[in-house]
C-alpha cells in the first residue's frame, strides 16, 4: 500500500485469546477515531459482537462481509454492504462493515481458492481511498480469517486480558506475525499491547493483574504496552449500549484507549 496520508490507515485488532477485550477495544477506538476521521469499522468476527453492539441486530436480508471475499462470480463489493450504526447518530463519521455466522461459511468456500490469505486485503482496496481509518476486528483463533485480518493492516493492536490465558493469547498472537513474516508475507507493525480487565481491590492492583503486565514486559519487551484498562461494569454497559467510553463520560476508563488513538492519528499524520 502506498504511503500516503490520503489512504486510510488500516489497523487490524487481533489476539489468539477469546476474553481479550478484543471487541470492546475495536468499538472504543473506532469510535475515538471518527472524530479525527472518517472511519470503517469492520466487523471480520464470525460471532458479529460489534455490528449487534452498534446496533446491526437483522442482518438476514442484508449482505455482509461475507460476501466479499468470495470467490469471483459470488463476490459484492464492499461499498454494498456498509452501514451506518444505528444505536447513536454519528452523523457519517463512523460506519461499519457488518458480520454474522455466514462468515465462517465463507472461509470454508475460500480454502482452497489462491491467495485466500489476502481476500479481505483485496475487499478493503475501494475503501482505503474513502476512508481515514480502517479499524479490523479479529476472530480469537487462528485460522484464514486470522490471517487475512492481519495481512489486510497496516498495524496490529494486540488487546489481552490480565490472566495467564491473556498473556499466552498475546505472546501467540505477535508469534503469529512473525510467522507470516518468515513465510514472505507483508506483515502489519505492531503498534502495542493494551492490557484488559485490569484487576483491583480498592487501591491495590490484584497479584495475576501484576504478574500478567510483568510477564507481558519480559516476554514481548520491544513490543509498546499501553495503560491498562480497569476492569469495571462500565465497560460492559457501555459495549451494550454501542458507545465509547469517552461518549459516556468515562473519560478516567477511556485513557488507554485515548492513548492508542493518539498514536494512530500521530502515525497517520506522519504519512504526509
Amino acid at each position: 500500500m502506498p504511503e500516503s496520508s490520503n489512504l486510510a490507515l488500516v489497523v487490524s485488532v487481533a489476539c489468539l485469546s477469546g476474553g481479550s477485550g478484543k471487541t470492546t477495544t475495536v468499538l472504543n477506538i473506532a469510535t475515538m477515531l471518527s472524530e479525527h476521521g472518517k472511519t470503517l469499522a469492520v466487523d471480520f468476527d464470525p460471532q458479529g459482537n460489534l455490528s449487534q453492539w452498534l446496533g446491526i441486530n437483522d442482518l438476514s436480508d442484508s449482505a455482509t462481509i461475507a460476501e466479499t471475499i468470495l470467490p469471483d462470480s459470488e463476490r459484492l463489493q464492499i461499498s454494498e454492504i456498509i452501514q451506518p450504526p444505528t444505536n447513536e447518530d454519528r452523523q457519517g463519521r463512523l460506519l461499519v462493515a457488518p458480520s454474522d455466522y455466514s462468515l465462517a461459511r465463507a472461509s470454508d468456500a475460500i480454502a482452497m481458492e489462491p491467495g485466500r490469505e489476502r481476500f479481505l486485503k483485496r475487499a478493503l482496496k475501494p475503501a482505503v481511498g474513502e476512508y481515514d481509518y480502517i479499524v479490523i476486528d479479529a476472530p480469537p483463533s487462528k485460522g484464514i480469517l486470522t490471517y487475512n485480518a492481519i495481512l489486510a493492516a497496516d498495524l496490529v493492536l494486540i488487546p489481552t486480558e490480565c490472566t495467564p490465558k491473556g498473556v499466552t493469547g498475546a505472546i501467540s498472537t505477535a508469534t503469529l506475525i512473525q510467522e507470516l513474516e518468515e513465510l514472505d508475507f507483508q506483515v502489519p507493525i505492531i503498534v502495542g499491547i493494551i492490557p484488559t480487565r485490569d484487576a483491583w481491590a480498592g487501591a491495590n492492583q490484584t497479584r495475576i493483574s501484576k504478574a500478567a503486565i510483568a510477564a507481558l514486559k519480559e516476554a514481548l519487551p520491544t513490543v509498546h504496552l499501553f495503560s491498562s484498562v480497569r476492569q469495571s461494569t462500565i465497560v460492559q454497559q457501555t459495549n451494550h449500549a454501542g458507545w465509547s467510553l469517552l461518549e459516556a463520560g468515562e473519560k478516567s476508563l477511556a485513557k488507554p484507549y485515548i492513548e492508542v488513538v493518539e498514536t494512530i492519528v500521530a502515525k497517520k499524520t506522519k504519512r504526509k
